[in-house]
């Protein structure tokens, strides 16, 4: 391989499934030793482009290429050979063997001037999965199991790690602990093509980015040309489609989010404690549960008409408000010390942390089904409510297990000495709405919540 030919290369493929194209002259390019990311909506065909590459589908037409050679009519298993270690969507890891099972089953021994991943590496790095060694894999948690896939595609030493939504569905410190690992990798030269929603840790680990929309490649860059372009920011990654722009004569942000004086009876503000704040944002999310739920019955049983860019707005600010906002608190303040101070949450903990993995999915399955109902029949909408009651009932599951059971366990072990401890810490965080990098994102999520969303969300009735 010469020093300007790609590691791998995809060039104007079409792909799809069955009759349904999803892919149109979609082309990309990961060089050795490279972190490289694909960007886009739901939906857009990025998953498309990773079954794609390691033939889980045969292109109809372009070519993919490993070192400069042809891969195509190869099964998946001979093109991982070749040295591309896959992570899925979903985890997929196999739930009747154990941690350490899983690990061994495909592990392979490539050469490679690098040192070899070997299973104390692989512990070394994701020390939770030494001490689950033992545990099957469907007795993990979502974390565990994320760990658990990397770890596995490391185990095959590849030339290419490949994620496929690398944290999706992961709390705050579990991402975290994913966005570390992976920097460690990329140190070691290994190069990285990943699939991701969090932009912040994505620009400081990519070196390239892809953003696709619509089965095609619309702008690439560096993640300073990224970074400089709000126009791409804007289009392509936030809420704003392409033909929506967030003109001078929005709405203004509520005040719930800005953090006002003035603001409302029940809006979080600068004086305002940890738990009031997170009771607080419990309030504004089941607002748009309740919204959600209530649009869902007019289109699905009173035949009223589909309101899209309401639901879109909706499960956006579903997507990105909690993780952004919300649970940092839970994750970097509350819960550790409670961690800390009983075993008694342990459990409760534990169960959260599934239900938030099951609602995260929940939320990606209704997204797509959005897409569906948009442009499809009966049949579509039908199926899109049902996802809709299932999401919403499996997030109301987990906010009363934080309310219900969580809360007051919190309330009885820890002391007043560490409530205003937690407090302090909460007080002199860092406000993610305030990151410059999220910025325009959330300003434009809010905007359109605001212009959109009917009462008690926004500001005017319901939809006509």
């Amino acid at each position: 391989m010469s020093a300007r030919t790609p590691l791998l290369e995809v060039s104007a493929i079409d792909a799809g499934y069955g009759k349904s194209q999803v892919l149109f002259g979609m082309s990309l390019a990961v060089d050795a030793g490279s972190c490289t990311s694909l960007l886009g909506r739901n939906g857009m065909g990025k998953s498309t482009t990773i079954h794609a590459l390691m033939g889980l589908i045969r292109p109809a037409r372009g070519e993919v290429r490993w070192r400069g050679k042809p891969v195509a009519g190869r099964p998946p298993h001979a093109i991982a050979r070749l040295g591309m270690g896959l992570v899925p969507e979903g985890r997929q890891v196999f739930p009747n063997l154990t941690v350490r099972e899983n690990l061994v089953a495909t592990a392979s021994l490539r050469g490679t001037t690098r040192p070899p991943w070997t299973l104390e590496r692989v512990y070394a790095m994701f020390p939770r999965l030494a001490e689950r060694s033992r545990n099957f894999g469907n007795q993990l948690s979502g974390g565990e199991q994320q760990m658990l896939a990397i770890g596995r595609a490391l185990m095959t030493n590849p030339e290419l790690l490949i994620l496929d939504e690398a944290t999706e569905g992961l709390a705050p410190l579990i991402r975290q602990q994913i966005w570390t690992a992976l920097a460690a990798i990329k140190a070691e030269g290994v190069a990285i093509l990943l699939v991701d929603k969090n932009l912040v840790p994505l620009l400081g680990l990519a070196d390239r980015h892809y953003v696709v929309e619509k089965g095609r490649v619309v702008w690439n860059g560096s993640s300073d040309d990224l970074r400089a372009d709000a126009t791409v920011l804007q289009r392509y990654l936030s809420v704003d489609g392409p033909g929506e722009r967030t003109g001078a004569a929005a709405p203004a942000v509520p005040a719930s989010a800005r953090g006002d004086a003035t603001a409302p009876r029940g809006a979080v503000t600068g004086d305002t404690t940890l738990l009031e704040s997170l009771y607080a944002e419990h309030r504004s999310i089941t607002a748009v549960l309740d919204t959600v739920s209530a649009l869902v019955r007019s289109a699905a049983e009173e035949g009223a008409p589909f309101e899209a860019a309401s639901f879109h707005a909706m499960l956006h600010y579903l997507e990105i408000f909690p993780e952004r906002h919300h649970h940092p608190k839970e994750e970097e303040f509350l819960f550790p010390a409670i961690r800390a101070r009983t075993a008694e949450a342990n459990d409760v903990l534990d169960r959260l942390q599934r239900q938030h993995g099951a609602g995260e999915e929940a939320l990606h399955v209704l997204q797509q089904k959005l897409v569906r109902a948009e442009h499809g029949g009966a049949a579509d909408l039908a199926s899109f409510a049902e996802a809709a009651r299932t999401f919403v009932e499996r997030y109301r599951a987990h906010l009363a297990i934080e309310e219900s059971e969580l809360m007051p366990i919190a309330r009885r072990a820890l002391s007043r000495v560490e409530w205003a401890e937690i407090e302090r810490q909460f007080r002199r965080r860092p406000d993610p709405l305030g990151d410059a990098a999220v910025e325009p994102d959330m300003r434009a999520l809010l905007q359109r919540i605001t212009s959109l969303a009917p009462a008690p969300l926004g500001f005017g009735g319901l939809p006509r």
